[in-house]
């Protein structure tokens, strides 16, 4: 009879822990779903290179709705810091600040320091490198679903054989790839997902004293660098563009619609409606190179 009792309790005490088991394997399951919703509703970080204030601060006020709040973030560093009075950029200031110029090693280093700050947020998902002269021609909404839709990292490459820098490969110091696959990207619209943001951050103390010498090297740091850190990289990512400028108003029908500001030959003077709906159809989200004085119809850039 004790024996016969031995084995009740001894089923019973196996009996809790398995249950134990069970909800705790739940549980986890639980976590894990709930943190890969957390991730797949993740956010954007925008990551604003800039002299002082956004050149169009009233398209990005509008853009930045509140109701958006969730769904993104934004770090900033600017060259006069002291001189921001936008609302929008004037808590954003990170912490560790870079003398930077025009073309030059500081102006990679400015954006590896918000890359930094922006990775200690697990909900940002995608980084977008946006300069004072970037704005939006699209609502938030298409914006973050374009973005979002898968985790791919998107750099807009030139054709090697028609960029005009391929001299500036001679002023890397002991180069890890042939001359023949130097890539010239954009400065401005580059999206990186976390696990490529990671490696490039990560490896700065290993490629800087190679690259500093380097002009414009803002065009060229970001993808040749990943394309090492990461072979299986598609560094054409079907040809994907996210930033138009001037330099592509020859692809578009209504080019005669665009004026360039005389006096500024890489700024806009004017974009009309027709030119903004052709480039919203070849996928664009972002125009570079606006002023204050660029004329263009606000409500239908974010309608």
């Amino acid at each position: 009879m004790k024996q016969n009792n031995k084995l009740i309790y001894l089923s019973i005490i196996i009996s809790i822990l398995l249950i134990c088991v069970i909800i705790y394997k739940l549980k986890y399951v639980e976590n894990i779903n709930n943190f890969e919703n957390e991730n797949e509703n993740g956010k954007i970080a925008f990551l604003f290179l800039t002299y002082n204030n956004l050149k169009r601060s009233d398209i990005w006020d509008r853009f930045f709705d509140s109701k958006h709040s969730d769904k993104f973030t934004i770090y900033n560093h600017a060259k006069e810091p002291e001189k921001i009075t936008d609302l929008l950029l004037k808590d954003k200031h990170i912490s560790e600040h870079i003398e930077t110029c025009w073309g030059c090693f500081g102006s990679v280093e400015a954006n590896l320091l918000m890359m930094k700050q922006a990775l200690k947020d697990p909900l940002n998902k995608k980084f977008i490198l946006v300069s004072d002269s970037c704005i939006p021609i699209v609502p938030f909404n298409t914006f973050y679903n374009e973005i979002m839709k898968d985790d791919k990292t998107k750099i807009n490459v030139y054709n090697f054989e028609t960029h005009n820098s391929k001299d500036r490969y001679d002023n890397i110091i002991n180069p890890n790839f042939p001359k023949n696959e130097f890539i010239k990207h954009s400065a401005q619209g580059l999206i990186f997902n976390r696990n490529h943001l990671e490696l490039i951050v990560n490896s700065l103390l290993d490629y800087k004293d190679n690259w500093k010498n380097m002009n414009c090297v803002d065009e060229h740091y970001f993808a040749n660098i990943l394309r090492i850190l990461d072979t299986n990289f598609n560094i054409n990512n079907e040809n994907i563009k996210i930033t138009f400028d001037i330099y592509d108003k020859d692809n578009l029908k209504s080019k005669k619609e665009i004026i360039i500001n005389p006096k500024h030959y890489a700024l806009f003077k004017s974009i009309s409606n027709q030119v903004i709906d052709e480039i919203r159809d070849k996928k664009f989200l972002l125009i570079r190179k606006v002023n204050g004085n660029t004329e263009i119809d606000v409500e239908h850039l974010l309608n």
